[in-house]
């Protein structure tokens, strides 16, 4: 088979305009922009090309990525998964388990649920306007304003195909394509949760819903349904507007003097090289950038490349994700969008943020319901282990006769930034890195309330809390890098350049200050929109 035209030959010979590490939501849609705009572009992603149109099926089989057999590193990767386990010292014990993140063009967003809501007003706020809890060591306000990310979030809408309803509760809601009919299950629960005084509306989701549409969140789309970056802008990229891609390439050091990046160090197939660009835009995802800025030390940055505030790595933030099932009356049926329904009546509370409420977009039956239970037991001390491994089949195979017609939802509670939770590298754990995290006692007391709150708006008798106490979401970890207007207070400017070098760039959620009460794909995509505008901007 000939090489695929959009992978790049010879890629340390010339020096690039632009050269993007991470080809997914963060790194795609700047990448996007900057080549549509004349820029050449070379991405460097660790994982596989999985939109590569050669490598799609032409007998209408399922695309490979699509298949789940196991957890080797290659099955992982095959299916667009980070291929090792990483590692982390947390308030629940020393963990090392398969997270929840992506590893390919599209990054994570091949296996989300493409649920794509904005960001509150309040949450570009100080938080003196919503009094958080006086333990919390969050920094200050944003240093941009909602106003100035809203007309990146209706860009970003449009690209990636975002339909859904108003929020009746969100003031600076738009208008958005209509979302096909609810499934009979999913018009019951609606119509239950606006009984009971709720403000349920339909989910906003980044999908084309073509027909046969097979609602894909938690595995690669091959029908173009779902709008993964992929999809939506590195294909373009590569098919309309020249820019490259060097797959199967592990970034392992960024090589800088004073104010400038100078080469990015790689692996591919064995070979070491370097590859330069005028611009290097990091978008490995928050555990990783912060993760190869510390590796990059050297003479000129001792403590990390960009580090000189200390902060490359702290303040990270996870959210909290409780599983919810909520079971109709009777047997309705199930067929339909599955990521179908949101809330936010309790955002705010009484002055305390807690977060959204949606649906998980994920059908469940006892194989969904394994693959939960496993990664919740693997994340567990390791004294449980042995006494439950053994009835995770029996237990999965019950619950999914038990909720095979309920509806599951997921609440998502703000995690706020503290400087000891972060990641630091260690050449000891599969990964290369290791994160530390310490479940503060006011999330403990907001994650309580929001249970207290459901319970006593749905009824104790309408739904079952399927969690534990170790409820993190690391599927969705931001702020390892945050941006800012004060250098001593941040690791990036407010248009996302590092504060200490003229020409790196860092686009994934590691830049998010505060992580807000929802999913923050949208945010990122947004944000990234926005920076390639700046970037534009400085000629």
């Amino acid at each position: 088979m000939p090489p695929s035209p959009f992978l790049a030959q010879n890629p340390d010979q010339p020096l690039w305009d632009v050269v993007v590490v991470g080809a997914g939501l963060g790194g795609a849609v700047v990448g996007s922009q900057l080549a549509k705009a004349g820029r050449s572009v070379l991405f460097v992603e660790k994982g596989h090309f999985l939109h590569d149109p050669a490598a799609m099926p032409k007998d209408g089989s399922p695309h490979p990525a699509s298949i789940r057999t196991g957890d080797s590193p290659a099955t992982l990767l095959q299916g667009g998964r980070w291929p090792v386990p990483i590692s982390g010292d947390t308030s629940f014990g020393a963990l090392t388990f398969h997270a929840p993140l992506g590893c390919g063009t599209g990054g994570s967003s091949t296996l989300y649920a493409a649920q794509l809501e904005r960001l509150r007003p309040l949450d570009f706020a100080p938080r003196a306007q919503h009094q958080q809890a006086a333990e919390s060591t969050l920094p200050e306000q944003w240093p941009i304003a909602y106003a100035d990310l809203l007309p990146y979030y209706r860009a970003a809408e449009r690209l990636f195909s975002v339909c859904g309803t108003r929020d009746p509760l969100d003031v600076a809601a738009d208008d958005l394509p209509a979302p096909p009919p609810l499934s009979e299950r999913d018009a019951q629960l609606f119509e239950l949760l606006a009984g009971k005084g709720l403000h349920p509306y339909r989910a906003h989701v980044g999908c084309r819903f073509v027909p046969d549409c097979q609602n894909c969140g938690g595995h690669f789309c091959a029908k173009q349904c779902k709008q993964d970056a992929g999809w939506a802008c590195l294909m373009p990229a590569l098919q309309q507007h020249g820019a490259k891609l060097l797959a199967d390439c592990e970034v392992l050091a960024l090589e800088a003097g004073r104010r400038e990046v100078q080469r990015v160090h790689v692996r591919q197939g064995g070979a070491e090289f370097a590859v330069r660009g005028k611009l290097v835009i990091l978008a490995a995802g928050s555990l990783m950038s912060p993760v190869l800025l510390l590796r990059s030390r050297s003479a000129e940055w001792p403590q990390g490349l960009a580090n000189g505030s200390g902060l490359v790595g702290r303040n990270l933030m996870l959210h909290t994700s409780d599983m919810v099932a909520i079971k109709p009356t009777g047997r309705p049926a199930t067929a339909g969008p599955q990521k179908s329904i949101a809330l936010n009546d309790f955002y705010l509370v009484d002055g305390v943020k807690l977060g959204t409420f949606q649906t998980m977009g994920v059908a469940v039956d006892r194989w969904q319901i394994f693959s939960y239970l496993r990664a919740k037991e693997s994340r567990d001390p390791k004294w449980w282990r042995p006494l439950v491994r053994p009835f995770l089949r029996p237990a999965s195979a019950a619950a999914g006769l038990y909720f095979q017609h309920a509806g599951v939802f997921a609440t998502i509670v703000e995690d706020l930034p503290y400087a000891d939770n972060h990641v630091v590298p260690d050449a000891t754990t599969p990964s290369g890195m290791r994160f530390h995290y310490r479940y503060r006692q006011e999330l403990m007391a907001r994650n309580a309330r929001y249970r207290q709150l459901l319970r006593a708006r749905l009824g104790r008798g309408q739904l079952t809390f399927l969690g534990g106490v170790n409820n993190l979401n690391y599927g969705h970890a931001c702020g390892t890098c945050r941006f800012g207007d004060d250098p001593r207070q941040s690791v990036l400017d407010r248009h996302n350049r590092a504060h200490e070098l003229d020409n790196l760039y860092v686009v994934d959620g590691s830049f998010l200050p505060s992580s807000g009460g929802t999913n923050p794909s949208l945010t990122i995509a947004a944000n990234a929109l926005r920076v390639a505008d700046a970037i534009l901007a400085r000629g």
